[in-house]
């Protein structure tokens, strides 16, 4: 029994309820297309609901996603910031996925927590609200008093959430893997790694302990700034499943009228959460990542309140120079390292079309950076940018991806309040910031020590080093793998011109040398060399008629379907 076949096998049970629902929403003919293994899923195709497969390629993916549950709703919210993979369309119906679900019996709930905390709730809180304040796909959240007064929150995961997602987990590895091995339409966009990422993201996710350390590393970061308030955790009534934090009194953030009712001018609420995030991405390097309306709370004396700290983002020093990069090379309308850039940032697929891709870049960079930096569409950038890497099948890092949604939802922020605030107007102390600091003399000084002490150990090491290859060639140890990539025959052509050119050559030497024997001053030798020359170049040229390249066998074995790729297929066709 293969690897895929074991996992299946382990969860049943859970695959059976999978490939039904895949089933009333009509995706079980594109699943029985790619991975035949999965038990039941032809016969699933039985279950489409007619009028569910009338829905838009997005909606039923977003139908599915949450009759499947936690796993399914977390990883449909981590697609709809892919447009670059699912596309636009399907992305913004993705973005509409609900996480609420039905909380867990009190009983349920106070059970978990005594065993987490090991005491009894009356030991641990002087009260304890039995009835949610919220409850979303992962954990609940309950009021609950210290004993000292001190209101606090105390958030729950549901009961069996981690066997749940762990199951789920393993069978969107196996998945994954399958996927990647026998579509190659579908291993361009690299599922494993998809997965992976999503993985350690969803772990985290149930993991309170995280949550605990995100809200003291912001509560550090913003220890300076006393308008921006963050909840304190408490960590001796924190555990893995249970999370207990001080609760925040203030106003929501509904709309533009809550906003002036609590005595907040909307602009300035605007340029503020916008200048906390900026803050946050540029400055500390890890940032908030869900900046939607329902995470703020007005708090008195003009502060403002952010809550939920699961999911946050980072931006590394690695990440973080390929960002520096691309600001310049935007800023000064560099095409080819606006090019170069991205295909760093995404590690294209070995066909990319860098001619067509340059062309299109350089399209993009006319739409949307001919004017003012300062008052460029954020959202218009962004968006096409995704189309254009999507078209070429650049798969973004999901770090990248991250980063990008919470730029628009600030922009979007401004304007679901009724106020057009440009993110671009904030973003250019930071630009000039960018541009400054690669171009300080002491970091380029800094730069140049290092390099010269790079080279200073090439030099010092490289005579070693030769004598070392030289000996292992003279023993016989040494040994060389050569791989080439014969894209649609270009290898074989090349062989085919330097064995003509070769011949042709050879006679060209013989003849002009009159090298003997000779007929009437003419190399014999000569003239055999060239006819031999042009029977050869001959023969290959017919032979090369039938001959297939790798890339050509390899399209054979697994010809590419009517659909296109599976991104492509989703959001426009039904399966």
């Amino acid at each position: 029994m293969d690897q895929l076949s074991a996992t299946f096998a382990r969860h049943h049970r859970r695959l059976e309820e999978i490939v039904n629902v895949l089933g009333r929403y009509g995706f079980a003919a594109w699943a029985a297309s790619r991975v035949t293994a999965i038990p039941g899923v032809k016969i699933a195709q039985r279950l489409a609901d007619p009028d569910l497969v009338a829905l838009s390629p997005g909606e039923r993916l977003r139908g599915a996603a949450t009759d499947l549950g936690t796993t399914f709703v977390k990883f449909g919210q981590m697609l709809s910031l892919r447009p670059d993979l699912v596309g636009p369309d399907v992305a913004a119906e993705l973005e509409q996925l609900q996480t609420s679900v039905a909380p867990d019996p009190p009983e349920v709930v106070r059970g978990i927590v005594v065993t987490e905390l090991g005491a009894p709730m009356d030991e641990l809180f002087a009260t304890f609200d039995a009835d949610a304040m919220g409850s979303g796909s992962v954990a609940q959240v309950h009021r609950a008093t210290m004993h000292d007064g001190t209101d606090i929150v105390v958030k729950v995961l549901h009961a069996g959430v981690e066997q749940k997602v762990a199951e789920d987990l393993e069978l969107m590895r196996a998945l994954a893997a399958s996927l990647e091995e026998q579509d190659p339409e579908i291993a361009l966009y690299r599922p494993t790694i998809m997965v992976s990422e999503f993985d350690k993201m969803m772990r985290g996710a149930i993991d309170m302990g995280q949550e605990l350390a995100n809200l003291e590393r912001f509560t550090t970061n913003f220890g300076a700034e006393p308008d921006v308030v963050i909840p304190a955790p408490y960590r001796r009534f924190s555990r893995t499943r249970v999370l207990t934090m001080s609760r925040l009194a203030g106003q929501g953030v509904s709309d533009r009228g809550a906003l002036e009712a609590a005595g907040w001018d909307v602009d300035r609420f605007v340029h503020r959460a916008a200048e906390i995030y900026l803050e946050m991405i540029f400055r500390d390097g890890v940032f908030h990542a869900d900046p939607h309306p329902g995470n703020f709370l007005l708090l008195s004396g003009n502060r403002l309140g952010i809550l939920d700290f699961g999911d946050v983002g980072y931006v590394t020093g690695p990440r973080r120079a390929q960002l520096e990069s691309l600001v310049i090379a935007v800023v000064t309308r560099d095409v080819e390292d606006v090019t170069d850039t991205i295909l760093e940032m995404t590690t294209p697929p070995p066909d990319v079309d860098v001619l067509r891709l340059r062309a299109d870049i350089d399209v993009w960079l006319h739409r949307y950076f001919l004017g003012d930096v300062a008052h460029l569409d954020i959202a218009g950038i962004l968006g096409s940018g995704m189309h254009l890497m999507h078209d070429h099948h650049l798969v973004l890092p999901a770090d990248l991806a991250l980063l990008f949604r919470v730029l628009l939802r600030l922009q979007g922020l401004g304007r679901s309040l009724g106020t057009d605030v440009r993110l671009t107007e904030l973003l250019m102390p930071y630009i000039n910031e960018i541009l400054a600091d690669r171009f300080d003399p002491k970091r380029m000084a800094r730069h140049a020590v290092r390099t010269a002490r790079s080279w200073q150990h090439l030099v010092e090491s490289l005579p070693d080093q030769l004598l070392a290859t030289l000996e292992r060639a003279r023993t016989g140890e040494l040994g060389m793998d050569f791989r080439v990539r014969d894209v649609d025959g270009a290898v074989d052509h090349l062989v085919d011109g330097l064995l003509a050119s070769a011949s042709l050559l050879a006679a060209a030497q013989l003849i002009s040398r009159k090298a003997g024997p000779t007929f009437r001053g003419v190399s014999i030798a000569g003239v055999a060399a060239g006819v031999s020359a042009i029977a050869t170049w001959r023969r290959l040229a017919v032979k090369r008629q039938d001959h297939k390249s790798f890339v050509q066998r390899a399209r054979a074995i697994w010809p590419s379907t009517p659909e296109g790729p599976p991104s492509r297929q989703v959001a426009g066709e039904s399966p």
